[in-house]
């Protein structure tokens, strides 16, 4: 046994190396009584020396009776038990024991602490602990994992850390939902999960794992990929962001980022690009029938008109037909590559004017039509007022420019200029001049409308043997709504 004064001496000896460390540190018998504490420990807890020395250490800190997580008492006489049987020092990496503040109440402490052996004549006489605040580091792992835990509920995140050296795979149970394994099947390794990656989705996968490792702390990866769950017939598909950061525990370089299951608003968008398609096709199949029985109704028109003996009604019947047949070549183009809701005016200004010159094949005297157009796409209400607009203008240089001497030769273009497309006819004057375009006929009145429609700046030229329109229209960017096309919405 050693002497009292003995002990004393060598306690005192080992306290004089431990006083003015800045690490709070206290020496306490094997029996947890406190023989000493340092000021660095006084400045951190607010206990002086004198109040707590020769107490026992829960004495002089008792726990907190309302916290059944507090594991300090037990963790700390498990240490001076093993140090006692081995004389080895140890270390607690995380302990909780609540402190109590000025006002009297317990506030929650989370600590670290390293124990080592005080020794003499080779026996453990006392102990020293080195204590560590760890209270804020704690508050911010567990402030994270709830933030972690919160997005995982709310955006169906599962996150993971990945090491490709090892091939471990540390991840939230999500994740092997995702992929279709039961809790704890697919193991600790990520070579399960890169089975089920779809087959032309996996070199991708692979490449950007290695590339970001290569890219070392810093760099960013991200993957989309389809994964192949056995017994069922739709693929899930998984967005994956993560990013290379260094571990704290091993120090080993590693992937750390999150999984979020897309399956759901992928096989949504399947479907509606399915009903999109569907749509799509009814939309193009109207066209087709529109087209269809707007050509019976111009054929009906055409048979009247050849039955007919009076002039005028045989011209109201003809100008009926080409407007209906000018309507139905909208339709016409609208179900082809170009899609329904642009069409390429220039193909429709080119098509149409051939099929104006075989529409109006019973004009006795010969005439031509030479077109040059460049693509230019407006909405499809757009293009009918186009066609109706050109139907008329033609009807015009038609019937003004024919004459029994000499061939009519009109000329259809259609351009953009900036941010405006021009739609210009042009036609060689007979005997019979044509007066201002506006100034009379149902016709003149359908293009005022139709310039209104379009918001078009209507210009008109004449010479001696020659006469010009220029119908200039904004080309919008998204399809506006307008009045239908027709007489009344220019009156």
């Amino acid at each position: 046994m050693f002497a009292r004064d003995q002990l004393a001496d060598t306690i005192d000896s080992a306290t004089l190396l431990l006083e003015h460390s800045p690490s709070p540190m206290l020496v306490f018998a094997p029996d947890l009584t406190l023989l000493f504490v340092n000021e660095a420990h006084v400045r951190m807890t607010g206990r002086p020396a004198a109040e707590i020395v020769g107490q026992g250490m829960f004495k002089a800190f008792p726990g907190n009776p309302k916290e059944a997580e507090a594991n300090a008492e037990a963790a700390i006489q498990q240490a001076a038990k093993m140090i006692m049987e081995t004389g080895e020092p140890v270390q607690i990496d995380e302990l909780q024991h609540d402190l109590i503040d000025a006002s009297g109440r317990y506030e929650r402490r989370y600590w670290s602490a390293l124990h080592w052996p005080i020794v003499a004549q080779g026996r453990t006489i006392a102990i020293v602990q080195r204590s560590q605040d760890i209270t804020d580091d704690i508050r911010a792992r567990k402030l994270i994992a709830t933030e972690k835990a919160a997005a995982e509920r709310s955006a169906g995140l599962c996150f993971f850390s990945y090491d490709p050296q090892t091939g471990l795979f540390d991840r939230s149970s999500g994740i092997d939902a995702m992929f279709g394994f039961a809790p704890g099947e697919a193991g600790q390794f990520a070579a399960p999960f890169f089975e089920r990656v779809h087959e032309d989705d996996l070199p991708s996968v692979q490449g950007e794992v290695e590339l970001a490792m290569s890219g070392g702390e810093g760099a960013n990866a991200a993957f989309d990929y389809r994964v192949v769950v056995p017994g069922q017939s739709k693929h899930r598909h998984i967005r994956v962001r993560a990013g290379i950061a260094r571990d704290p525990d091993d120090g080993a370089l590693k992937l750390f980022g999150a999984f979020v299951d897309m399956s759901d608003i992928e096989w949504s968008r399947a479907e509606l690009d399915e009903l999109s398609r569907r749509n799509a096709s009814l939309v193009i199949e109207s066209h087709h029938r529109i087209r269809n029985s707007l050509a019976i109704a111009s054929a009906i028109l055409s048979q009247q008109m050849r039955a007919s003996e009076d002039n005028k009604v045989q011209e109201a019947l003809r100008l009926a037909a080409t407007r209906i047949a000018a309507i139905a070549e909208v339709h016409g183009e609208l179900f082809k590559d170009t899609g329904v809701e642009r069409v390429d005016a220039g193909s429709l200004v080119k098509q149409f004017a051939e099929s104006f010159h075989r529409t109006i094949g019973d004009v006795s005297a010969p005439y031509t039509i030479s077109t040059q157009v460049e693509t230019v796409y407006l909405p499809s209400r757009y293009a009918v007022t186009v066609a109706l607009t050109l139907n008329e203008l033609l009807t015009n240089a038609i019937k003004y420019g024919l004459s029994s001497e000499r061939r009519c030769t009109i000329e259809v273009a259609l351009k953009t200029d900036g941010e405006n497309a021009i739609l210009f006819v042009g036609n060689e004057i007979s005997s019979t001049r044509l007066g201002q375009i506006a100034s009379q006929g149902v016709g003149s009145r359908l293009i005022l409308a139709f310039a209104n429609q379009l918001d078009a700046k209507l210009e008109t030229s004449q010479t001696d043997d020659r006469f010009e329109v220029r119908f200039e229209f904004p080309v919008p960017e998204r399809d506006p709504e307008l009045p239908e096309a027709g007489p009344c919405s220019g009156d």
